[in-house]
């Protein structure tokens, strides 16, 4: 249940004007580094934080370095499609500077934060299964609700209800944990992709 409150707290929290990297998975093995494409699409995120920084397109036409400000490094995090516990992130945003973090050592933190596996869509669905009493792979929307909203890093009603809207409901009105799994390791929808 852990688990998968951090998944969903990692999808709805994203701002809509965040993107995913839909177009490739940013995985780094433990101990390797980023590769060159991987810099490459990292640095298109950042520098669109960058720039809606305060002061952020001045110090462009300036030619200095873009700032993201320490309170976006959660949310640029999450956009990369990495969900630290809230334990894992406090630990990590000791590493930032509170006037933010340039590029180079933001993608040295992506590094550590990527040590952490990330759940893929069978995990999920089976972390999901195990929540569903009636063995038909299928949950209720009111049952997940309380059940996550009172757990761990608490969800509110109204992210379940993000998470549920436009999946289809059988004749009892569950839904099957398959298509929650699916929409929750697709992200959400109204964030563009690169």
């Amino acid at each position: 249940q852990r688990v998968l409150a951090q998944t969903l707290h990692f999808d709805l929290t994203c701002p809509a004007f965040l993107f995913v990297f839909s177009a490739m998975e940013i995985q780094v093995p433990p101990g390797a580094s980023l590769t060159k494409e991987q810099r490459t699409e990292m640095a298109k995120g950042f520098e669109f934080l960058g720039l809606m920084a305060e002061g952020g397109r001045a110090r462009k036409r300036k030619g200095l370095p873009l700032v993201v400000p320490k309170v976006e490094v959660p949310k640029l995090l999450r956009g990369c499609r990495r969900a630290p516990t809230a334990a894992d992130l406090k630990e990590l945003m000791s590493k930032v500077p509170n006037e933010g973090i340039q590029l180079e050592d933001f993608l040295s933190l992506y590094e550590t934060a990527a040590e952490k596996p990330l759940l893929n869509e069978y995990q999920l669905f089976d972390a999901l299964r195990t929540l569903d009493l009636t063995k038909t792979d299928t949950l209720e929307p009111k049952g997940l609700k309380e059940i996550l909203h009172g757990f761990g890093d608490a969800v509110t009603f109204g992210e379940v209800e993000k998470i549920l809207s436009g999946l289809p409901r059988d004749g009892l009105g569950r839904v099957k944990c398959k298509d929650i799994a699916r929409k929750l390791i697709k992200g959400p929808s109204d964030i563009p992709h690169l």
